[in-house]
């Protein structure tokens, strides 16, 4: 629907004189933007129900002096429950049903939890011990039931039955997917005078999902320490640091967020393989997926070292660190040639080495002045690189990045040395303008108004060889500023958050089938005659070489957010001490209410998995919240 709202032909009414649709095939707009979005919403018969429990108990039992024993059962209970129904209907040439349909769904999840833990903990001395020793179990359990009828006559909603469908034409299809984990973990604490600190982790975790192929269980240890100077008796008599802690740590992590039975081959079984020998109907079957032979648990090796420092009175603190964060193996899917057959053109594996190195910074200033203003200040600065360490291909790169390009193009490329997903493509040197320029051009199919492209090699050729990096969609900058005070009864809080150094493709520009619709910035730039424009191209974009990855379409991602506002006033005490309650508190709260960018999409936040990331093609831009609320306590 939301695509269908951007790529609207303007020219065409939602309504007739006459009360009925606009149809854009009236207008000879072509088939691409065959359609009335109010007819969509109109004939858009669906309801969605959501249920979900979820809970936990635990209990704590003291066996021996310095010994506990805790036990815990969580549970995430849930069922969604869909059912569309379409009509028969004709609302313009490209949106009708000449057959009634009604699609019934149920999801549901069945999660639970099991922890056990038994901690040693004392105090001898100056040296203070914590031991843990523990055990998971989990198991995550979905199923899914999809049935659909046809021919079901509508009255109203609540006469909606699948039984009322022709019988001969309804289908039932089901599946689930069942996961279990099984870990058993260790933490030793310890410190001595408080000054030295010192924690070691051990996990040992194995996943389904990786059962019969790769390595079931992966082991992941970790240690950390710190040294807070300021404790030391040579740090006594300075008046500079209220605290000073310098600290390191190393660990793994592991990542085991694959689909189930990722190693097994699957098959499809459709009409579409039927023979007829010696008049008889064989079905055939196909190799719909390619699985890796085995798959490895996702790895993630992390290195940080930083400081902790407090001044004036613990005012002002600081915190800063550096980090390099190395994954191994990482588990993504990668395009794979759909000519060898296979129902799905992805094919998930353990792809790439890659790396993220940077750095934190932080400050925060808090104090309560002589009126009773107390307030605090926060900052964050964040910097990040990310860089490809190796790929499965070797030297090849893994390209991706196709969903939504209208010319079925490649816009990212991950290759060794790069960053993960990057943006590639050809760079844009202008417009051609004339017959003349284009004669004298490696374009020799171009047309005025298309886009001159830079022959890199120098072979007077354009093709792939000429594409290049065109931008990042990881983002090298991330910072965030927050405030809070609280003047008597009134509070206020406010959280800005944002990104820089990232950038988006612009995916919807060239969705556009012909002269269907684009942005009024489009239409005010567009080229439209010899001299009119030599950045924007006309508007023969669809799927011509205009709509190849290049890098007109990738633009700054850069934003600053106010994410989160509220006001808040409490009730005085000694009014709500009268009401048997220890607060009533009321507030005003706007969350997202501003977002600055200068990207010419609805939203500079597009996400997307690692080498699919930060490509704009129907993506929804993110929405504001207000709210009034009540806070009472007892």
């Amino acid at each position: 629907m939301f695509r269908q709202l951007y790529a609207a032909g303007p020219v065409v009414p939602v309504y007739y004189a006459d009360g009925t649709y606009g149809d854009a095939n009236d207008f000879s707009l072509g088939g691409g933007n065959n359609f009335n979005p109010q007819a969509t919403i109109d004939f858009f018969n669906q309801k969605s129900l959501n249920y979900r429990i979820n809970g936990n108990v635990y209990a704590e039992l003291t066996i021996a002096k310095n010994f506990t024993f805790k036990t815990s059962l969580g549970g995430d209970f849930g069922q969604n429950e869909v059912r569309a129904y379409i009509p028969v209907y004709k609302a313009t040439q490209g949106q009708q049903s000449t057959q009634s349909q009604l699609d019934v769904k149920r999801d549901e999840t069945r999660n639970w939890i099991i922890e056990n833990t038994l901690t040693y903990k004392n105090t001898f001395g100056s040296h203070n011990l914590t031991v843990l020793a523990g055990q998971t179990a989990q198991r995550r359990k979905s199923y899914f039931l999809n049935a659909t009828a046809f021919d079901v006559p509508y009255s109203s909603d609540g006469d909606l039955y699948l039984t009322l469908g022709n019988a001969d034409k309804r289908s039932v299809t089901d599946g689930g997917a069942l996961t279990t984990y099984a870990s058993y973990f260790g933490r030793v604490n310890y410190s001595f005078k408080d000054r030295y600190l010192l924690n070691a982790t051990l996990r040992a975790d194995a996943a389904s999902q990786f059962f019969g192929g790769g390595d079931l269980w992966g082991y992941f240890p970790s240690v950390g320490a710190g040294w807070v100077i300021s404790q030391e008796d040579f740090m006594k008599d300075q008046t500079v640091f209220n605290n000073l802690k310098l600290k390191a740590s190393w660990g793994k992590v592991g990542n085991a967020g694959v689909p189930i039975n990722p190693t097994t081959l699957t098959v499809t079984q459709n009409g579409g393989y039927v023979a007829i020998l010696n008049g008889v109907a064989y079905t055939g079957k196909n190799v719909s997926t390619l699985v890796p032979s085995f798959l490895n648990w996702e790895r993630t090796t992390g290195t940080d070292v930083g400081f902790e420092a407090a001044f004036l009175k613990n005012r002002l603190n600081i915190e800063a660190g550096f980090y390099n964060k190395r994954t191994e193996q990482a588990i993504f899917e990668i395009p794979v040639l759909t000519s060898i057959g296979t129902s799905s053109g992805n094919q998930i594996g353990n792809q790439a080495d890659f790396q993220n190195r940077g750095f934190e910074f932080s400050a925060t200033w808090r104090d309560t002045n002589e009126s009773g203003l107390a307030y605090s200040i926060s900052g964050n600065l964040g910097y990040n690189k990310n860089k490809v360490l190796s790929v499965v291909t070797g030297n090849n790169p893994i390209y991706a990045g196709g969903a939504g390009l209208s010319n079925g193009g490649l816009a990212t490329r991950t290759i060794q040395g790069g960053a993960i997903g990057e943006f590639y493509g050809y760079e844009v040197a202008g417009i051609f303008q004339n017959a003349t320029e284009i004669a004298a051009s490696a374009q020799k199919g171009a047309k005025p108004g298309d886009f001159k492209y830079v022959d890199t090699d120098g072979n007077g050729i354009i093709n792939g060889n000429d594409r290049i990096v065109l931008g990042n969609p990881n983002p090298t900058y991330s910072y965030g500023l927050s405030a809070n005070l609280a003047y008597k009864n009134f509070d206020l809080t406010v959280d800005i958050q944002g990104l820089a150094g990232v950038d988006v493709y612009n995916a919807n520009i060239a969705s556009r089938f012909g002269n269907e619709n684009f942005t009024k910035d489009f239409y005010d730039n567009r080229w439209h005659g010899e001299g009119t424009s030599t950045t924007y191209p006309s508007v023969n974009l669809g799927t011509t070489a205009n709509s190849a990855p290049n890098s007109f379409y990738v633009e700054d991602g850069s934003y600053i957010r106010l994410r989160n506002v509220q006001l808040g006033y409490a009730l005085p005490s000694l009014l709500v001490n009268k009401w048997k309650m220890q607060k009533l508190r009321f507030f005003l709260d706007a969350q997202n209410p501003v977002t600055l960018f200068g990207y010419k999409g609805f939203t500079p936040e597009v996400g997307g998995t690692p080498t699919n990331a930060g490509i704009d093609a129907n993506v929804y831009p993110l929405q504001a919240t207000y709210r009034f609320g009540v806070q009472v306590t007892f």
